[in-house]
């Protein structure tokens, strides 16, 4: 259904690789003009303490509502970050660029922890 590509970054042996998945979500609206989200990595594997981002671009000519969301192992789909909060969540921020049309979650430390399944969505 959605493009299959990969994004590994080279680790040491002494360190833990963090696997963080990534899925293109989108609500379309009833009548809504076209509107696209698009993430380019589909697996991104960091090195526990890195840095790591998470990219999510945007097609959309009015004002979006765009949204993360995470699926951690054997759990539910939950709200992660909305871009009208403008939270730090679990160390996790994005910020809308709507110069750019991005929408990137990113935290300045990864951790074994946030190994999961992240959702970008637009509506």
């Amino acid at each position: 259904m959605f493009p299959e590509k990969s994004l590994l970054s080279p680790h040491s042996s002494d360190m833990k690789p963090i696997l963080i998945s990534v899925l293109v979500m989108m609500f379309t609206l009833r009548g809504a003009r076209a509107q696209t989200v698009t993430q380019p990595e589909d697996r991104i594997s960091v090195i526990e303490g890195a840095p790591v981002q998470v990219k999510c671009n945007y097609s959309y000519s009015g004002s979006p509502d765009l949204f993360w969301y995470v699926q951690y192992p054997k759990q539910g789909l939950q709200l992660l970050l909305k871009h009208t909060s403008g939270e730090s969540i679990k160390g996790f921020t994005a910020n809308l660029n709507k110069s750019e049309k991005s929408f990137h979650l990113k935290k300045p430390s990864a951790q074994e922890e946030d190994s999961a399944m992240y959702y970008c969505a637009l509506s």
